[in-house]
């Protein structure tokens, strides 16, 4: 096992889901590269894993990578392993897995759990293209413009895929319920875990009392007739909330925000002038 970078998937909650080609790979190699050293040593010593670890998080990537270079200079054999699942999905160790590419070092995936994959198998979805976001934008005004923009993209039934934390999911979810009623959402809650959940439902109808707790992964489920050119066209300037209303038709404009709430302002302007002529 010399020079070879391994990509290890370990498991996302239920432990009996690491593989053993998994557990014998990282007993041989040289160094594990661990998101969280401590988080992985747990589940190390679990397995009577004793391969030194170190670790490799968004905040030392690049200073990581030198290390690791020095490392392959001597011949020595690397894995990579996240917190949980696949890693260098939404996780630190692209930038490590690019150099060994573009350096002819031999990169051996060690596939299993994905919380993606996991979903998506059990989502009853059939058919269509997949985009994987990650984890959503913090912002609410960004957060709404990815949706809709998604929600354009494509004539044919078309998924989006993203993580969301337990505190900001109810958010995001009435946030869908305003833009997209109509649209099919799949939540995937603490995946293969005691309290494992898997809900599907329309973004109208989202759980109110949904726990807000555990690991978040969604599926946001678009069918070939929505358009939100549509969405749009149902709003009427005059009524309802201007602000939301002037996101919307920014991004459907391709305008600031700032530009749509005055647009919106001067139209209200004109109707009442019309009305008292």
């Amino acid at each position: 096992m010399k020079k070879i970078l391994y990509i290890v998937a370990t498991p996302i909650g239920n432990l009996e889901d690491f593989s053993q080609r998994a557990l014998d790979t990282l007993k041989k190699v040289d160094f594990i590269l661990a998101e969280d050293t401590r988080h992985s040593q747990k589940l190390l010593n679990h397995f009577c894993i004793n391969t030194p670890c170190l670790s490799l998080h968004k905040f030392n990537e690049k200073e990581r990578l030198e290390k690791v270079k020095g490392l392959f200079d001597k011949d020595l054999s690397l894995a990579i392993i996240s917190d949980a699942g696949t890693p260098a999905v939404s996780d630190p160790g692209a930038i490590i897995v690019d150099y060994s590419l573009n350096n002819h070092i031999k990169v051996i995936p060690i596939p299993g759990p994905s919380a993606l994959t996991t979903l998506l198998s059990c989502s009853g979805i059939q058919g269509g293209a997949v985009t994987f976001i990650g984890f959503l934008p913090y912002k609410k005004t960004e957060k709404e413009k990815l949706f809709l923009s998604m929600g354009s993209i494509a004539e044919e039934p078309h998924t989006m895929a993203f993580f969301e934390s337990p505190q900001r999911i109810l958010g995001t979810l009435q946030m869908l319920s305003e833009l997209m009623p109509e649209a099919t959402i799949v939540i995937g809650r603490e995946l293969s875990k005691i309290y494992e959940e898997i809900l599907k439902f329309k973004a109208k109808d989202y759980p109110k009392d949904l726990k807000e707790k555990g690991e978040f992964t969604v599926l946001l489920c678009f069918d070939k007739k929505y358009n939100n050119n549509n969405k749009v066209a149902d709003f009427d300037p005059r009524t309802g909330e201007p602000r939301k209303i002037a996101s919307i038709l920014a991004n459907y404009l391709n305008i600031k925000p700032k530009d749509a709430y005055n647009l919106l302002i001067k139209l209200k302007e004109s109707n009442l002038k019309e009305n008292n002529e």
